[in-house]
């Protein structure tokens, strides 16, 4: 009990140090989460109009303990397929431990509209789960949309909102799952090195900002850096590219909270 009155104490300031709702991956936390304009399986986390890019059958799996705090594990699993003009996609997330805990479960469907331009979307079931005295468990619905626009070969364009109908998710406190809006640029300084950059504003909270850079010194290996605003965030991580199998590794670093280290694995058969 005294331990999750605890959780429940901190939690606002977890929220607020980028939060379990930070989109997963370890691709896009080595960059401080700028993956707006990703076109890969991660896309079904940040944008789900980059889902319209894959080509084959693709699955994921990713694992964060968010401060080095045990019981603040975040993890989840994310699978996709191609599917007449697109991509389907299907994610679940999980946040917590035994006392307080949610999840998350999404089904996604992005396609490329022309050579240029993709749209994505994603139902979600939400469910808060407190296992305490007084308390139990609610879940709700919600949907997210986005676009990815790309201005010629080395830039694109990018724009995301989750749940636009502010669904509520509790009565108590009228608390609802937040609404977010992100808009982000993605440009190809050569071949080996692209710079990505957006703005993130939850309607009830300040905007952050953030960005990174991914660099591939070889064919096999990528090395990322980035940095965010409120609160004030670095990051930095690297990928191997195996063949079929990708394997990134990341961590961020809050000047209160400290690290946030993350592992996730991709398998795309076929793909290289």
């Amino acid at each position: 009990m005294r331990l999750t009155f605890i959780f429940l104490i901190c939690l606002p300031l977890l929220s607020y140090a980028g939060g379990e709702t930070d989109p997963p991956g370890a691709r896009s936390a080595g960059m401080a989460n700028a993956g707006l304009n990703f076109k890969d399986i991660w896309s079904i986390y940040h944008n789900q109009a980059g889902l319209g890019y894959i080509e084959g059958p693709t699955a994921s799996i990713f694992y964060e303990n968010k401060f080095l705090v045990s019981k603040f594990a975040y993890a989840g699993f994310a699978g996709a397929m191609p599917l007449g003009g697109g991509t389907i996609g299907l994610s679940y997330t999980n946040f917590g431990y035994g006392a307080y805990n949610e999840g998350k479960v999404g089904l996604a469907y992005g396609m490329k509209l022309s050579r240029r331009f993709a749209v994505g979307v994603q139902l979600n079931y939400h469910n808060l789960s407190i296992n305490t005295d007084g308390y139990g468990s609610k879940g709700a619905l919600s949907a997210d949309v986005g676009f990815r626009l790309e201005v010629g070969d080395k830039v694109s364009l990018a724009a995301h909102i989750s749940n636009p109908t502010r669904t509520k998710l509790t009565d108590f406190a009228d608390e609802r799952i937040p609404t977010v809006l992100r808009f982000g640029v993605a440009y190809e300084i050569s071949d080996d090195l692209m710079a990505t950059g957006e703005v993130e504003k939850d309607i009830d909270m300040n905007p952050v900002f953030r960005g990174g850079f991914e660099y591939q010194p070889a064919e096999i290996l990528f090395l990322r850096v980035g940095a965010s605003s409120n609160p004030g965030l670095f990051a930095f991580g690297f990928g191997l590219n195996l063949d079929a199998f990708k394997v990134d590794l990341s961590t961020s670093y809050h000047n209160v909270l400290g690290y946030s280290p993350q592992i996730s694995l991709t398998y795309a058969p076929g793909k290289k």
